[in-house]
């Protein structure tokens, strides 16, 4: 499915890249590896002054009401530079505190998370077959341990995922709450993610069971349209170097094994970004089937095209100091994150049944 764009979504298009491209591109981002926070809060305040954090967010309440094609669009170009912005982590945000019951919490939090001044990230439980729920409510409070928690060390607040499946619900808890421990650990990308402990600590629901698989396949939604955006972006850095590399006297390029791998490459990137839009065609609420075989299916093939891209490269794209390896290390984590292949095939064939 090749996407028509209108002139709306064009300027959208290009008005993320060159934010990214005038902020540093993907050099930026291999200058915050490793930092304290690992992202720019002024980036992603501007975003939110633009709107970008509304795009699913009504009119109504201040925000640019559209749809996943322009959320696809936003996350291809986060992952073309490599922007380490809990950029997805705040749409998903924003979009369950529009569906919010709780018009007390979206009152104090909306403005401030829509706006970029508030970092408030889901905090999704262990989807692996067998793993225990999150945490238990017990009254307005939560017992348990959450990993993977994205940007936990600097984030305001956060969604978390309680309860068994059935019952599951997402709450809000505040970083500073008593009885809250968080302790990050780096990932193969790079950035820092955090284990929470939950000790008694207070919270407020925000959504129901069917509010968290609603956000939840929206993430998924967010995951897989930014690996399109990694692997697009590896491609185009690849079919550039072998375009200049020379070899016994020749370019590379010239070689038609390269060419047929290359093209092989571009093959996997159209099918999983045609699947991208198609989905996104659909409009919300997502299906959830489609969710996880949209993610197994991105993840797959953006893991081929960057393993592909490095191999392609030669030595030189083994080496850290290459780019080229930064998308094989952002493939690699997305498409685990959330849910491997596994839990998602079996997530889909649960749904077939």
């Amino acid at each position: 499915m090749e996407l028509l764009l209108t002139d709306e979504q064009r300027q959208l298009q290009d008005s993320v890249s060159r934010m990214f491209a005038q902020a540093g591109g993907v050099k930026r981002t291999r200058s915050l590896r490793g930092k304290a926070g690992g992202f720019d809060r002024e980036i992603h305040a501007r975003m939110g002054a633009e709107g970008l954090f509304g795009i699913l967010v009504p009119a109504e309440l201040g925000g640019l009401e559209l749809g996943l094609t322009e959320v696809a669009l936003v996350m291809i170009e986060v992952g073309r530079a490599l922007a380490p912005e809990p950029i997805a982590e705040t749409i998903v945000a924003a979009h369950v505190l529009t569906q919010s019951g709780d018009a007390a919490l979206r009152e104090v939090l909306f403005e401030q998370v829509v706006g970029g001044q508030r970092i408030v990230v889901p905090a999704f439980a262990d989807r692996r077959v067998g793993a225990r729920p999150a945490g238990a409510v017990i009254g307005d409070r939560l017992d348990g341990v959450l990993s993977q928690a994205p940007h936990a060390a600097v984030a305001d607040g956060f969604l978390i995922e309680t309860g068994a499946r059935a019952t599951a619900a997402l709450c809000h808890v505040g970083s500073d709450s008593a009885g809250l421990g968080i302790a990050s650990v780096a990932m193969v990308d790079g950035r820092c993610y955090g284990r929470l402990r939950l000790d008694g600590v207070v919270a407020r629901r925000v959504a129901d069971n069917a509010g968290v698989e609603a956000a939840y396949d929206l993430a998924l939604f967010a995951a897989a349209a930014e690996l399109v955006g990694v692997m697009s972006a590896a491609h185009d850095m690849t079919v550039e170097y072998l375009k200049t590399r020379q070899q016994f006297g020749k370019l590379i390029g010239s070689f038609q094994a390269l060419q047929h791998r290359a093209a092989d490459d571009l093959a996997r990137l159209v099918s999983a970004r045609s699947f991208v839009f198609q989905v996104a065609g659909q409009g919300l609420p997502l299906s959830s089937a489609m969710a996880s075989a949209l993610k197994v299916h991105c993840g797959d093939k953006a893991l081929e095209v960057t393993k592909s891209a490095i191999q392609l490269h030669g030595a030189i794209g083994f080496t850290d100091e290459h780019d080229i390896g930064l998308y094989l290390k952002r493939a690699m984590w997305l498409s685990t994150w959330l849910g491997n292949a596994a839990v998602h095939r079996t997530r889909y064939m649960a749904m077939q049944v």
